[in-house]
């Protein structure tokens, strides 16, 4: 593989990887809303979770903030 041919196929990795990640940002930013709306906005806790439900819901959000995506 040739120098051209290289750079060309790195070039479309990272543009792979740039959709990659905008797409992955668009899926937490749902995650996020879907599991914020559980007891926004005035914390109704609308589908009547119980306690254990609700410690679960947020160690998952937690672990949804914690998705690092870099900048594209």
């Amino acid at each position: 593989m040739n120098k051209d041919a290289l750079i060309a196929k790195q070039q479309l990795e990272i543009e792979d990887y740039k959709e990659t990640a905008n797409s992955n940002r668009i899926i937490r930013g749902d995650l996020r809303e879907h599991f914020i709306g559980i007891g926004q906005p005035l914390n109704d806790n609308r589908l009547k979770f119980n306690k254990e439900q609700m410690l679960w819901t947020a160690q998952a959000m937690e672990l949804i903030n914690n998705i690092y995506i870099p900048k594209a």
